[in-house]
């Protein structure tokens, strides 16, 4: 699969970017389907957006410098040289989530709801995304021998361009992206089942969707890096992965203080 996905003219389009305004829009119609059921007004999301699009920009980018500090520390100009590629959809959500506080606190909303609120459309961009990676063949799991038994095991072939600098004589490599896409697409599905339950009944607190969400994308994310091409072998977990070990049990707290606060009767909020 090429990077260029088509040209008009001398324009060309490239597939990254395709998928990338692929996630906005499906996120976007997600959060307004959500924000129509529960009767609120539009304009908050079209203002988060507005913020949260660059911010979530800027996050990914340092995102993806931090987790490959080693090709930018002789060399700290490229950092902002957005165009030769490199970003974290981590980091994205975290600029995005950032924006929601500031935002919120601004103009005294509840940011714990509104997170709920956007829940459905970070998962959803986040899996879109993978898959993405996926189709680019960039996010490549670990080489699969050339003898593959024929028993159903799925693999992912990789074209000769896009194998990794040392595995060339590789054909085949597990499909890590695809898993953790399809990890990702049963994560929307719950959080969009509590979305429904949360709108109907009310028996979910603000911020148990967004931090139930987060939990399990942390520790997806966490567990297939161990099937990651780039796991360096003899090493327990690498930067990416201690970061997502760190998220999971971070949101994990979060999350029994959320339940005890409601158990009592009171709100966590911040």
């Amino acid at each position: 699969m090429g990077i260029i996905a088509f040209s008009l003219g001398k324009v060309s389009l490239y597939l990254y970017g395709i998928i990338v305004v692929a996630a906005i829009l499906a996120g976007l119609l997600l959060t307004w389907i959500n924000v129509k059921q529960r009767g609120e007004d539009f304009l908050p999301v079209v203002d988060i957006l507005i913020y949260g699009l660059p911010m979530g920009l800027i996050f990914a980018r340092l995102g993806y410098v931090c987790s490959h500090w080693a090709l930018y520390e002789n060399n700290i100009v490229s950092i902002v040289e957005f165009w030769q590629g490199g970003i974290s959809i981590y980091g994205a959500f975290l600029g995005f989530v950032i924006t929601v506080f500031v935002y919120t606190r601004w103009y005294h909303l509840d940011f714990l709801y509104w997170l709920d609120v956007f829940a459905p459309a970070m998962v959803a961009g986040v899996m879109i995304h993978m898959l993405g990676h996926f189709v680019m063949q960039t996010t490549v799991g670990i080489p699969l021998p050339s003898n593959i038994p024929n028993d159903n095991t799925l693999a992912e072939y990789i074209e000769f361009k896009f194998r990794p600098s040392g595995f060339e004589n590789y054909e085949y490599f597990k499909p890590i992206a695809l898993y953790q896409a399809a990890a990702q697409g049963l994560i929307l599905l719950i959080v969009l089942l509590q979305s429904v339950v949360q709108i109907r009944q009310q028996c979910i607190r603000p911020g148990g969707i967004f931090l139930w969400g987060t939990f399990l994308l942390a520790v997806t994310r966490f567990v297939c890096g161990f099937f990651y091409l780039s796991a360096t072998p003899g090493d327990w977990m690498n930067f990416s992965q201690g970061v997502a070990l760190a998220a999971s049990v971070l949101v994990l707290l979060l999350l029994i203080v959320h339940h005890r606060r409601k158990r009592s009767g009171i709100i966590l909020r911040f």
